[in-house]
């Protein structure tokens, strides 16, 4: 990870680290450091494996305030542009009926990142809904929702989703693994070591190395 929060490229692997996706404002931002920092934080998951992953989830939130900010003038991000986001609020039932109803892949990718961010791991019952969406944007947006949330039930169907997966998604699920370090991946690791593309398969086999941490590159 690039400590240069200002270039296109740092700015995105930053915000990998959270989670999230390109398109986060700063909102998102925060609320995704709050929800991983309280459960990542060593008091609080009683795991000392989680404190190296607190670490980093902490150095990519400051390195992401300190970038230099620009005016962000009126709410502008995925949520604030679909009017059945925003009057879901933080109901999950309500965005889940977005996620099954909204011909709008644009409306459904902003329904699950508003699951992600809300902290609870119930939304799954929606996620895995979108695992399946026929928008590969959306199937990503679910991915990096699940490793947000920690939702340990998402590990078989985002293995089922990398198996069927373009070459373009299996790339972008394999970089949330690196970015995220979440040990729901395991079984999507196991599948990318038997991927046809042998530029995957050597990701894979480095997150395998004998000795070394998963996610590590």
């Amino acid at each position: 990870m690039k400590d240069d929060a200002g270039s296109g490229k740092g700015y995105k692997a930053l915000l990998a680290v959270l989670a999230l996706g390109p398109g986060a404002e700063d909102e998102e931002i925060r609320t995704a450091y709050r929800r991983l920092a309280r459960r990542l934080h060593p008091d609080t998951s009683k795991d000392p494996s989680t404190a190296e992953q607190f670490a980093r989830v902490s150095r990519a939130y400051k390195l992401l305030q300190a970038r230099p900010r620009k005016d962000p003038g009126p709410a502008s991000g995925p949520g604030a542009r679909y009017r059945a986001v925003l009057d879901a609020g933080e109901d999950l039932f309500a965005l889940g009926q977005v996620l099954a109803g909204d011909p709008d892949p644009g409306a459904r990718e902003a329904a699950v990142m508003r699951l992600g961010l809300s902290g609870r791991t119930a939304a799954y019952v929606f996620l895995r809904r979108a695992l399946y969406d026929p928008c590969e944007a959306v199937a990503l947006a679910a991915v990096r929702a699940s490793a947000l949330l920690g939702c340990r039930q998402a590990e078989g169907e985002i293995a089922a989703l990398y198996s069927r997966s373009s070459l373009a998604l299996r790339t972008s699920i394999l970089e949330t693994v690196r970015a995220t370090r979440e040990v729901l991946f395991a079984s999507t690791v196991k599948a990318a070591l038997r991927d046809t593309d042998p530029a995957l398969r050597r990701l894979a086999a480095a997150f395998e190395q004998p000795g070394a941490k998963q996610g590590k590159g």
